[in-house]
């Protein structure tokens, strides 16, 4: 029950440079760096894939958010 199942995260790499006007200039989001992390839409924030939290929703049940 990790980020990386939960339906509110985004692991796309466009959807973190798009999240982070200017991130480009300094590198990019498709870096090795960023692993599998992403975007928690639930709490508007980057996250590791491996984080948690009690507001887990499965991907599998759940309609997941672009």
């Amino acid at each position: 029950m990790s980020c990386s199942t939960c339906a509110h995260f985004d692991p796309h790499p466009a959807a973190v440079e798009a999240a982070f006007p200017g991130l480009s200039s300094l590198s990019s989001a498709y870096a090795a760096v960023k692993a599998a992390d992403g975007l928690c839409s639930r709490h508007e924030r980057y996250v590791a894939a491996s984080s948690d939290c009690t507001m887990y929703s499965s991907a599998s049940t759940c309609t997941r958010q672009s």
